[in-house]
């Protein structure tokens, strides 16, 4: 294994068993570049490919910050859905993109099983886009619809902040998403909807961001 990753044991809050899962040393994640929707890239070994931990005994997949947060009915839930299913196998140690796609759809199956919240969607389509970005595959569109349709429910329907999501980063993501499949009135719009925020002029990195991808939505939607 990567001397970059180490393991943790942590007990499944589904099946109740110890499993290990895979970590990435927070002194080597190293930033290189960012992408105008957050997607990171680092010079080395890249966490988000170690984000999903999965029971590799009853095949309860989340995102690493909320894999404990699971209540008994939605646990009885992922019992009777998906561990009665699932052939075990383990998803400890290094991680290609092909393993981390893997896990983060499992993840999203989980999510589908439990009724889960818009947000928790959104957020794991939203990565499983960026996972297709960094393969150069189309298919990242397709997730990116889906990362819009749900973030643009939760502004919707969600009192914000909704965990670290704050109302202003929420509108210019459903803006940015609307310009990257291609919905450039809808971008022009929110993006307008951020920089006539005054409460949202506080985050000037956010504010930076939204005027430039404001600029290449105009310029976008003139070219047709």
């Amino acid at each position: 294994m990567l001397d970059s990753l180490y393991n943790k044991t942590v007990v499944c809050p589904v099946c109740q068993n110890k499993i290990e899962v895979t970590k990435v040393k927070s002194k080597d994640c190293v930033i290189a570049s960012r992408d105008s929707d957050f997607c990171i890239y680092y010079e080395n070994v890249n966490p988000l490919f170690y984000d999903v931990w999965v029971c590799e005994h009853c095949g309860y997949a989340a995102q690493q910050e909320r894999f404990e947060n699971i209540s008994p009915i939605e646990a009885k839930i992922v019992k009777e859905n998906i561990s009665k299913y699932w052939k075990p196998r383990s998803f400890c140690g290094e991680r290609d993109i092909e393993k981390a796609m893997e896990a983060f759809k499992l993840a999203l199956y989980n999510l589908c099983k439990t009724s889960a919240k818009p947000i928790e969607f959104a957020k794991v389509c939203l990565r499983i886009a960026w996972l297709y970005r960094m393969k150069k595959d189309e298919r990242e569109i397709e997730f990116l619809k889906y990362a819009l349709r749900y973030y643009s429910e939760t502004y919707e329907s969600e009192t914000f902040p909704v965990g670290k999501l704050d109302q202003y980063t929420c509108m210019y993501l459903i803006a940015e998403l609307n310009r990257r499949v291609g919905k450039y009135d809808d971008a022009i719009s929110w993006f307008n909807k951020v920089i006539s925020s005054p409460e949202a002029r506080a985050n000037k990195t956010l504010m930076d961001n939204t005027r430039e991808q404001y600029r290449l939505a105009k310029e976008a939607k003139e070219k047709g």
